[in-house]
């Protein structure tokens, strides 16, 4: 008899297991309820552990002290005007923060106000140039936890760009004379030492520069001279002046970008002859023409020495009867006038107050409100010996002088130079040229008082013979006042600054 059971690997048609069987009616139903049940029971442990997670989060905001959430200042502002501003915004809300509270390094006068999350600094003064500040703020409390933290900032301010003037040919003409340069060089020594040559031309008698406009007075063979603009970097296009004149005394507004000169002489179309008049000259003037600066009712001003203010368009001229008058030559409004004083020197670094000089003694006038006030200045203790030249003040009274030592023992008036810093605590030399038989021709505060540009003389240095003159072997180190170190030194003379 033969045998019918299948193959162990075939399975039998008519054998199929009870589970696997599609679920219909009543069990396919309590199988969906079940499954449910369970995905239930998985998201509530899951919301759990979240909100749990949640709460801890929470707890921990709560229980933490305020911390900084973002700082806002433009760096650039700071090193150019004063009362800038630092906003540094927590992540909740304080309770009042004062002066006590917040460090500044290094130090700087500044303000504090306070308001919501946001702590607000406020400078007093210009910062310095490529400088790391750092900014604390401890004892900051929540205004709802009435817990306590500390907020610390810290930023960079960005070096400057500094120029100076390399005479290299003499006034005298001729075609084997080098070009006279101007040449652009980062102020800290820590950035590129490497130095531009911005613009070459014969016989560069001065120069300015506002923005990325610069302005020269160039000298012709017969010593006449010219007015000269260059715009971002562009070949220079001569500015119209009278025929014959000579133009002096150029400066520069680098806030409103205009350039202002003194003609002398020269005769216009009309027959007038040009005696200190005042003129400034705007490079995106479309008519290309400058505009005199006048007095009263149009009348001319006749001026022997006048400054931009800093910071605006506006300018104080001293006429030759000594009086003083606060212009702004791009409004409509007449000269305001400042009273006669003996000298006009220059603005405290850092604000409108301008230094005046009489025989009584030296003041301030605040252009902000016209105020006179006595200027105390400490006096250097220098030796009687000494000659006493240049002279500069800082907005805390301290002095900055130059006093130079002449010997009329020989046929030629060798001289050596320094240069004295004095304040209440007394007096300290600041610099004194290094090379033996240096001297110093002059020197200028920077605009935030923190340098000194000082033009120094080579022993055996020879005159160029320009109107302005210079030497032959100049070179211009930026002192720092804080403690008399050389940031470093550049070709030439000159510097911006001084302008």
């Amino acid at each position: 008899m033969a045998d019918r059971t299948p193959p162990p690997d075939r399975p039998r048609p008519d054998r199929v297991r009870a589970d696997r069987l599609p679920l219909t009616g009543a069990p396919r139903a309590r199988a969906e309820r079940s499954q449910f049940r369970r995905f239930r029971r998985t998201s509530a442990a899951t919301l759990l552990v979240l909100a749990v997670a949640a709460a801890g989060l929470g707890t921990a905001a709560v229980l933490r002290g305020p911390t900084l959430q973002a700082g806002s200042v433009n760096p650039a502002a700071t090193i150019a005007r004063p009362d800038q501003r630092l906003v540094l915004h927590a992540d909740q809300s304080l309770q009042p923060v004062d002066a006590a509270q917040v460090s500044v390094i290094p130090e700087t006068p500044f303000s504090v106000e306070s308001s919501g999350a946001d702590v607000t600094l406020t400078f007093g003064g210009i910062l310095d140039y490529a400088t790391d500040y750092e900014v604390r703020v401890d004892g900051v409390t929540g205004e709802g936890t009435g817990l306590t933290g500390s907020i610390d900032y810290s930023f960079r301010t960005p070096d400057i760009d500094v120029y100076s003037l390399l005479r290299r040919g003499g006034a005298a003409a001729g075609a084997d004379k080098p070009d006279d340069q101007i040449l652009r060089s980062g102020l800290s020594s820590g950035a590129d030492s490497s130095t531009d040559v911005v613009l070459e031309a014969p016989r560069i008698q001065q120069y300015a520069v506002a923005g990325d406009a610069l302005a020269v007075i160039l000298l012709d063979a017969e010593g006449g001279s010219t007015l000269a603009v260059s715009q971002a970097g562009a070949t220079p296009a001569t500015v119209f002046t009278p025929t014959g004149s000579r133009i002096q005394n150029l400066h520069a507004s680098t806030t409103a970008g205009l350039f202002g000169y003194t003609v002398n002489g020269g005769t216009d179309a009309q027959g007038r002859d040009y005696q200190n008049a005042l003129f400034t000259f705007d490079p995106l003037d479309a008519s290309g023409r400058p505009k005199e600066v006048t007095g009263f009712d149009g009348a001319p001003l006749r001026v022997v020495d006048w400054q931009f203010v800093p910071g605006s368009s506006s300018l104080v001229a001293q006429s030759t009867d000594q009086q003083l008058y606060l212009i702004d030559p791009l409004g409509s409004g007449g000269p305001t006038p400042l009273g006669r004083h003996v000298e006009m020197r220059d603005f405290l670094a850092g604000g409108l107050k301008l230094v005046v000089a009489d025989p009584a003694g030296t003041s301030t006038i605040d252009l902000a409100d016209g105020v006179v006030e006595p200027l105390d200045q400490a006096v250097p203790d220098a030796d009687p010996a000494l000659y006493p030249a240049a002279i500069a003040t800082l907005p805390n009274g301290a002095t900055v002088r130059q006093y130079d030592a002449v010997d009329y023992s020989s046929g030629s008036a060798a001289q050596s130079s320094v240069i004295l810093y004095a304040d209440a605590d007394g007096t300290r030399e600041l610099y004194r040229p290094a090379a033996a038989g240096s001297r110093i021709r002059s020197f200028c505060l920077s605009p935030n008082g923190q340098y000194l540009a000082v033009e120094t003389i080579a022993a055996g240095a020879v005159g160029d013979g320009y109107a302005l003159p210079g030497y032959s072997e100049m070179t211009t180190y930026f002192v720092a006042v804080a403690d008399g170190s050389v940031e470093r030194g550049v070709p030439g003379f000159q510097a911006d600054w001084c302008g």
